[in-house]
């Protein structure tokens, strides 16, 4: 069996839990059609956004390999297998820390002098809780207190930037003297600490290894902007010793952008073979909140939230949400926090279980063993 179709087979077999075997009963074309939808074959010819990102496509393909894993597992007579814990599907919590060291009173006076020129309720409260924040103390766009509040002992990943060379990377003049805090901050709340790869990581090789190396060991990645290159993805987490990328989604779209509920591995064109895991990821707030992108309201956000999670549900899947910091804090979020808050309900009323990146990745591999 050519590489090709060996690595979408196992993948169809990992989805069931089972170990790999050459001689399952899976035509060439199913092959042929998982290893397009894993390595986005699709999006070569897509139209790019302004960000050089493609655009999805008018028919996306749904949970398309959890429906051929099905379909594979009924000619063997075998069920998916379920998790250790008996758990029914799992969501990895995570975090883009984009902002840092936004506080101190020069910027809540800004802000609020801001919301007086503009006349703008939404700039005077955000001038308020900067204030406010600014007398405690603390960074209004890094509220760890609140995460960790929302996510009442359970396990997240937070992503932080390392290099910021370009404007969209943000302001390094704030978040670089705050980032050392942030991070022991968030390693002593014991939540994961992974790489947030710069705006234009991908746009260089070895960048995203020099840029893991500035921090303590850490196992994933996340581009910022999603800006991934997924043809590269594998080749670039195996040269920086990384285990997983959660890049591959849609900004302006939530769902499964290459057609499956599950954790797979990265097709590393280079050697021809599985390279890092790459964790879907299903939901980002900023699809469901700004209005360049689906623009709506935190009641319909919800509900966009929870189909695109519904058929990682129905087919025991494992896949990301992501949470930006600042729609954790109850006076920036405009009512996100508590979507974030309803999500997470959701998820354990529907037998899931959340945790933060690594964790999910360590459940979904203890399934295959």
């Amino acid at each position: 069996m050519e590489p090709e179709r060996r690595y979408a087979l196992d993948a169809l077999l990992d989805a069931l839990g089972l170990p790999f075997d050459e001689a399952a009963p899976a035509s060439p074309a199913e092959l042929d059609e998982v290893f397009g939808l894993l390595t986005l074959a699709s999006e070569r010819d897509a139209e790019l956004d302004e960000h050089g990102r493609p655009r999805p496509p008018a028919d996306p393909p749904g949970p398309r390999v959890a429906e051929l894993a099905a379909d594979l597992g009924r000619r063997l007579g075998q069920d998916r297998r379920g998790y250790p814990g008996g758990e029914r599907f799992l969501v990895a919590l995570t975090h883009d820390v984009d902002l840092l060291g936004a506080g101190g009173g020069g910027m809540a006076a800004r802000k609020l002098a801001g919301s007086v020129v503009r006349r703008s309720k939404r700039h005077a409260r955000e001038g308020i809780a900067f204030a406010l924040d600014a007398l405690r103390r603390r960074d209004p766009v890094f509220p760890l207190e609140e995460m960790l509040a929302a996510e009442a002992g359970r396990g997240s990943t937070c992503f932080f930037l390392v290099r910021q060379d370009d404007p969209r990377d943000g302001y390094p003049e704030r978040y670089a003297p705050a980032l050392g805090d942030a991070l022991e901050r968030t390693a002593a709340a014991d939540l994961e600490v992974g790489l947030h790869a710069s705006y234009r990581a991908r746009e260089q090789p070895g960048a995203i290894a020099e840029e893991a190396a500035l921090l303590d060991t850490p196992q994933g990645l996340r581009h910022h902007y999603l800006r991934s290159d997924p043809a590269r993805l594998a080749a670039e987490c195996r040269l920086a010793g990384l285990r997983y990328d959660s890049s591959v989604g849609w900004p302006s779209l939530t769902g499964l952008r290459a057609g499956t509920p599950y954790p797979y591995r990265l097709w590393d064109a280079e050697r021809r073979e599985p390279g890092a895991w790459e964790l879907p990821l299903a939901v980002m707030d900023a699809t469901l909140a700004e209005d360049r992108y689906l623009g709506l309201g935190p009641d319909a956000a919800y509900d966009a939230a929870v189909a695109a999670l519904e058929p990682v549900a129905v087919y025991g899947g494992a896949v990301a949400i992501l949470w930006h910091p600042p729609l954790h804090h109850p006076l920036l979020s405009r009512g996100f926090d508590r979507v974030y808050l309803r999500l997470i309900e959701w998820i354990e009323g529907h037998g899931g279980n959340a945790g933060s990146a690594a964790e999910i990745l360590d459940r979904w591999e203890a399934r295959r063993a």
